[in-house]
């Protein structure tokens, strides 16, 4: 039996994807240990998974990992500056009780694989580098090569040193990497936190440049739908064409879309199922009809399951579930990796892209009946789902895991 031990983002699209790759290992006979915060307890132990919990400031995460691109403030300089900060001071707060937790004692608690999520904090990689442990990112979006990024080249770390914003940051990360003997320069560590090999929730043929990437990025597909943490769910039992409506968890504060939804299926014989994630208080959609069915939480599978169509925020996760249950989306985008994940399904033909300024009601009718009453959007939406099953989902994403183990156990002997 392994240790595997996860040090993922604590956000819901980072965190679901890996649930149902850790309840694999765990069937399999391996021991799996979670570092998250303390609202993911009940997620981890369904799993079988042991919870490994810190505290985290809600406020300020969420502050940070959503940045107000509205703001006339806002910088993509202000952004990185914003997320180094708190990726520093989280790894500054929970390196030491990690150290002690896995490496205590005779040791026997050492994970012999970190899967680390990039886009988290560095607790992870700085024992594993420490521990000479192997490490496999878990990455939910797209990932990066010299053919294709979804950003723009970013200054070098000594270009970086020398601008007054960062430079006092990359010298407190070089001193933090100097204290547990980390003999990495702060531009060698970076490069290993974003390479190396890793899980990638979306099936190749998703990946722009999909085909440029070697065999160490194991495109898995998604791996969401054996999770659901919101309840039971009924369908409506009347053969009508079902439409799911949400904007996730971190843009669901818009009463004018939902309520541009509303009026877009009110007279259409559409029965709807609205999740607005607590994001729209009572009366604010006004006079809603029983056919248009308005939740907090709605457990998604089970209802994708029953949908002819998703309108959503271009969330990578959100449509390849709704494709593997052989749904086509349309997507309103809300940033820059929402657009991208929005423009791809346009690409494959799985769905349309409509920006929240074109949104109206007339427009969402529009597109909602031309994709799913078009051949060519059922034929698409078939292939992409053939790709995301031919990934292998949770079950390929513990054979990369494992892989890691043959040479670390190699090593050690």
């Amino acid at each position: 039996m392994a240790h595997i031990a996860f040090f993922i983002l604590p956000a819901a699209g980072h965190v679901n994807p890996t649930l149902s790759v850790a309840r694999e290992l765990v069937a399999r006979g391996h021991r799996v240990t979670y570092a998250l915060s303390e609202n993911y307890r009940e997620r981890v132990l369904a799993t079988g998974a042991e919870f490994l919990p810190y505290a985290l400031d809600q406020d300020r995460f969420w502050d940070t990992m959503v940045p107000k691109q509205d703001a006339a403030e806002y910088t993509d300089q202000q952004e990185f500056v914003n997320m180094m900060t708190w990726m520093l001071d989280l790894t500054r707060q929970t390196l030491g009780d990690f150290e002690r937790h896995f490496g205590g004692g005779d040791g026997d608690g050492r994970p012999d694989v970190f899967v680390c999520d990039p886009s988290s904090f560095w607790s992870g990689h700085i024992l594993a580098a420490k521990w000479g442990v192997p490490v496999i990112r878990s990455t939910p979006t797209y990932v990066a090569n010299e053919h294709w990024s979804l950003h723009p080249p970013v200054d070098t770390a000594e270009e970086q040193a020398e601008d007054p914003r960062t430079g006092a940051l990359f010298e407190a990360v070089a001193e933090l990497l100097a204290e547990h003997r980390v003999e990495k320069s702060i531009g060698d560590f970076a490069a290993e936190v974003h390479s190396g090999p890793a899980l990638v929730y979306l099936p190749r043929a998703f990946q722009y440049a999909g085909d440029t990437f070697d065999e160490e990025v194991r495109f898995v597909g998604p791996c969401t739908s054996a999770n659901s943490f919101h309840g039971e769910w009924e369908p409506p039992g009347t053969g009508r064409p079902l439409v799911l409506i949400s904007l996730g968890t971190l843009y669901n504060k818009q009463p004018d879309f939902f309520r541009a939804c509303v009026e877009a299926f009110r007279d259409t014989d559409w029965d709807v199922v609205v999740t607005h994630a607590g994001g729209v208080a009572e009366g604010e959609l006004g006079d809603v009809p029983p056919h248009i069915r308005v939740y907090d939480f709605a457990p998604q599978g089970a209802v994708l399951a029953h949908a002819s169509l998703m309108i959503n925020h271009g969330g990578t996760s959100t449509v390849l579930q709704a494709v593997s249950e052989g749904v086509p989306v349309i997507a309103v985008p809300q940033m820059a990796e929402l657009h991208a994940t929005a423009t791809r399904a346009e690409q494959l033909g799985v769905g349309a892209k409509v920006l929240r300024k074109d949104v109206t009601p007339e427009r969402l009718r529009e597109t909602a009946l031309a994709l799913t009453g078009s051949a060519e959007v059922r034929a698409a939406v078939a292939r992409l789902r053939g790709e995301i099953e031919a990934a292998g989902g949770p079950a390929a994403a513990a054979d990369a895991v494992e892989a890691l183990l043959v040479p670390a156990a190699a090593a050690a002997a």
